[in-house]
């Protein structure tokens, strides 16, 4: 996919080419594309971050790589934006005046819209649906654009009582929905999908998701950052993956633009075993072949769930004790990271990787818990990512490969 981007600071959207040379961001190019353009008109959730923000990424940023090449995306979501300050320093207008017949405006608001205490930012939950309905709905329709209304994307807000995470700014969540119902136009309900991802990894595990940072770990955060609003990359690339996956059940013409990449996470376990949020689910039975484009070689493993002491993603898995298997995956030739989760929550997990024959890792975490490690600008050139499992025990709980930056 080709991308427009809004660099973190940046008063003008850029065209693609020039946001690369700016910012240093993937994903862009200069000429528009054949197919339609997805303007994105959304806060620093989805905003497009320069390298001076590393690791923070909004989620508008990475967006194209999950669609195909003849679509651009045109982000246009900036910091400390409610649905009613973006209207009223013109942006919408930016983004209408551009806009085609056939294109496309996602609208996420919601985090700001909810700041009573900020009088430039604060929008009640009543005013926020009829600025959707009446300036975005409106304006986007009547320029023969498709406008889709994408819910707020959740916090790492965790109840500790429930065991799940909160829903986000409900009163929004529901105007949203509302809307969009009595509208009749698509609805991406990202508040919904994110908050089941991060049901199914966890409060811990969400720290990768969001910007939690150690002190010295970037430049720029000589401090480290504890945020459980923005994104990391990986937290990005999830959320974007969980809108393109609702875009293509949409029947929309963009529908048929996703990329299959969307699909390219995978839950290791036995079939009675839970299925984290968005996973695709992998037996010791489910053998690789070219047509399913994924599974396992090898035989003679095992597959446990060890109940409800970890969470989805963790509780199960397949092993093999002092032998040796391959996960496979069919993926676009491309680079990749890609992330690995071992543990057992009742025993050890002492288990090692080869990625792609040469990216090698060791997972060894300590007695009844779990880890992850992710293998950073892994290349595939054949349309098959391989994953070679070995050591004492073996287990594999998850697999995501994600598109490299």
């Amino acid at each position: 996919m080709k991308g427009i981007l809004r660099a973190a600071g940046t008063a003008l959207a850029v065209v693609a080419a020039a946001a690369a040379a700016a910012v240093g961001l993937p994903g862009t190019a200069a000429a528009a594309a054949a197919g339609p353009t997805v303007y994105i008109a959304s806060d620093s959730t989805a905003q497009t971050y320069n390298s001076g923000y590393e690791p923070q990424t909004g989620w508008g940023q990475v967006l194209d790589r999950y669609f195909a090449d003849d679509v651009t995306v045109a982000n246009h979501a900036i910091g400390g934006r409610s649905s009613r300050n973006f209207i009223e320093q013109g942006r919408l207008q930016t983004i209408l005046n551009q806009i085609q017949p056939g294109d496309y405006l996602f609208v996420q608001f919601g985090h700001n819209d909810a700041s009573v205490t900020i009088p430039d930012r604060y929008t009640s939950p009543a005013d926020y649906k009829e600025y959707l309905r009446n300036d975005y709905i409106g304006g986007a329709r009547a320029r023969g654009a498709i406008p889709v209304i994408v819910t707020p994307v959740s916090r790492r807000s965790f109840n500790a009582t429930t065991g799940r995470f909160n829903v986000s700014f409900p009163e929004y969540v529901q105007r949203a929905v509302e809307v969009a119902q009595e509208e009749n136009v698509p609805l991406i309900d990202l508040s919904a999908s994110s908050r089941a991802y991060l049901d199914s990894i966890g409060p811990e595990a969400a720290r990768d998701v969001f910007l939690h940072t150690d002190p010295g770990e970037y430049p720029g955060r000589p401090n480290g950052t504890a945020d459980d609003t923005h994104f990391q990359r990986y937290g990005a690339l999830q959320m974007a993956r969980l809108i393109a996956r609702e875009v293509r059940g949409e029947g929309l013409t963009l529908s048929s633009l996703v990329r299959d990449t969307v699909s390219d996470v995978y839950d290791l376990g036995p079939a009675s075993g839970p299925v984290a949020s968005s996973f695709t689910q992998v037996t010791a039975a489910t053998s690789y072949t070219t047509a399913r484009g994924y599974g396992i070689v090898g035989s003679g493993l095992i597959e446990r769930d060890r109940g409800t002491a970890m969470n989805e993603l963790q509780r199960d898995f397949v092993a093999l004790f002092n032998g040796q298997y391959e996960f496979r995956a069919n993926v676009p030739n491309g680079v990749y990271d890609v992330k690995v989760s071992v543990g057992d929550a009742t025993g050890s997990a002492r288990t090692n990787v080869v990625v792609e024959g040469s990216v090698t890792g060791r997972l060894a975490p300590a007695a009844n818990t779990a880890t992850a490690q992710t293998y950073a600008n892994v290349t595939v050139t054949d349309g098959v990512l391989n994953l070679v499992v070995s050591g004492e025990t073996g287990h594999l709980n998850a697999v995501e490969i994600l598109p490299a930056a």
